[in-house]
């Protein structure tokens, strides 16, 4: 895919995600593995970085609105800054196989919470049970490479909070713990600046574009529903490209295998 339209896409999510506050590299993983194979050196970085970039930015946008409650959110952004680098740095020793298995799991789960109906506008559960659950959120979104709002804004929002208030709590959270999750990743970390420049210029604006959109009421159903397509699109988009990756490996291998078959047998002749 090209930059253009890689741009435009990025834009996109990220003015949906900023809308959420759930911050871009959940649905920007899959977009960026079009173009790159590395998933921890290569996509893994850059949507930690668009994470924290539309997180920021989305943030400024809530903020601006009066959405934000700073106490509670500056105690998710501790949690989530101290336990998200734990899950980074484990995924350095982790298969790419396992990596991408835990994302699916993860998007399932995330369409669940997105798609149950629980009554919003008093929280359900306390703010300290929410809390509690952003350390083994933060440390998973760590490992994924992708920020703990893919997961926490869902979890607030079942546990009752209103989704406005969750996303701009979240928003403000997840800003330093996507870019402490970011140190595992420098000394690996392969990108290119000429690519990757592009991207985060049209995530930085979407994010903005999504948060302003989202502190102006735009009806959060019809957000959730775009946001759950978009990442069963990408979801699926990226199940046909890894196994196409499969077969083409498993097509060679065999290929391999019989070329050394028929090389060992007529060597055998002779």
């Amino acid at each position: 895919m090209g930059i253009l339209p890689l741009s435009l896409l990025i834009f996109v999510v990220s003015a949906i995600s900023g809308m959420l506050g759930i911050g871009v590299a959940f649905a920007a993983i899959p977009i960026l593995g079009i173009n790159s194979q590395d998933l921890v050196h290569e996509v893994q970085p850059v949507a930690l970085f668009l994470n924290g970039i539309t997180a920021f930015f989305a943030a400024v946008a809530f903020a601006r609105a009066g959405y934000v409650e700073w106490p509670r959110s500056m105690r998710l952004a501790a949690v989530c800054t101290v336990f998200a680098p734990m899950g980074s740095w484990g995924a350095q020793y982790a298969g790419e196989r396992t990596l991408w298995i835990c994302y699916f799991l993860a998007v399932i789960v995330v369409i669940y919470l997105l798609i149950s109906r629980r009554s919003s506008g008093k929280a359900l559960r306390p703010f300290g049970q929410v809390l509690l659950a952003s350390a083994p959120i933060a440390a998973l979104s760590g490992f994924l490479g992708v920020g703990p709002g893919f997961l926490l804004v869902p979890v607030m929002m079942y546990s009752g909070f209103t989704p406005r208030r969750a996303a701009a709590m979240n928003a403000v959270a997840v800003t330093p713990a996507s870019f402490v999750s970011l140190l595992p990743h420098v000394e690996r970390a392969v990108v290119d600046p000429v690519f990757a420049a592009p991207i985060v210029l049209s995530a930085a604006l979407g994010a903005l574009a999504g948060g302003y959109m989202a502190s102006r009421r735009i009806p959060e159903k019809a957000l959730r529903l775009l946001f759950i397509a978009i990442i069963l699109a990408l979801g699926a988009y990226k199940l046909a490209t890894l196994h196409g990756q499969h077969s083409a490996v498993s097509g060679a291998s065999e290929r391999r295998g019989q070329a050394i078959a028929v090389t060992m047998f007529r060597s055998h002749r002779q």
